[in-house]
This record gives C-alpha cells, sequence and structure tokens, in this order.
C-alpha cells in the first residue's frame, strides 16, 4: 500500500514539474503556414513539432513532405464568398495565396478553380 502512495507521488511531483514549463511556452504564432501542394512519395524527417522550435516570426508547418520552419504568409482579412458550384472538371487556378491577389482580394475557390475575389464581411450571430 506504501509503494501505490510513492508511485502517485512520483506521478504528481513529475507533472507538476513539466507544468511552468509548459505554461510558458507560447502557443502559436501569427501567421498561416505556406500552401503544400506537393505530393509526397515518402515522407521526410520531420524538422520541428511547434513553433516555438523555429527562430524568429518562422512556424512550423508542413512543408515539402516534412515538419520544417517557414515564413508564414498573412492572410488577408474577410471570408471568402460561399461557392456552391458544382464543378464537372476543375480550372486551372489563377492564385495559390492572398499574397497572390491585388489589394483586398482573397485567393479562394470560387467557379471551380482558386481566383482572386473580393471577400466578404465576417457576420457574427448571437
Amino acid at each position: 500500500m506504501q509503494s501505490v502512495g510513492v508511485l502517485l507521488l512520483v506521478g504528481l511531483l513529475t507533472l507538476w514539474t513539466e507544468l511552468p514549463a509548459a505554461s510558458g511556452q507560447k502557443k502559436e504564432k501569427p501567421g498561416t503556414c505556406p500552401p503544400d501542394n506537393l505530393r509526397c512519395i515518402r515522407e521526410e524527417p520531420d524538422e520541428c513539432a511547434k513553433d516555438s522550435e523555429c527562430r524568429g516570426k518562422q512556424k512550423c508547418c508542413h512543408y515539402f513532405c516534412a515538419m520544417r520552419c517557414v515564413d508564414p504568409v498573412k492572410k488577408k482579412p474577410g471570408t471568402c464568398p460561399p461557392d456552391n458550384l458544382k464543378c464537372i472538371r476543375e480550372e486551372p487556378d489563377e492564385c495559390a495565396m492572398d499574397s497572390d491577389c491585388r489589394g483586398k482580394q482573397k485567393c479562394c475557390h470560387y467557379f471551380c478553380a482558386m481566383r482572386c475575389v473580393d471577400p466578404v464581411k465576417s457576420t457574427t450571430y448571437s
């Protein structure tokens, strides 16, 4: 019975020592991961597991078949308009990310391809 108490105490001490380390870490760096459209034949070894392992503003993202530290891309405000069109075939993409679009336009799936379109304002329902 005494050994169960010792094991419980050791377990609690282990958890307690991990709490300050975990609470001091930043959760996630701002920005979003760049698109990764590469089809992998095989996975590569990961270079990171979380954003805090990356230098500066870089984020840990799945990129080129592994988790790597990469520069984030900025998302423009607003949301993509709804696209309820059922496509018979996909069209060639005009953009890959928001930064490919001029002004306030966002890169959204619209009319069977990724296109630069005007965003719609987000609405909040109570």
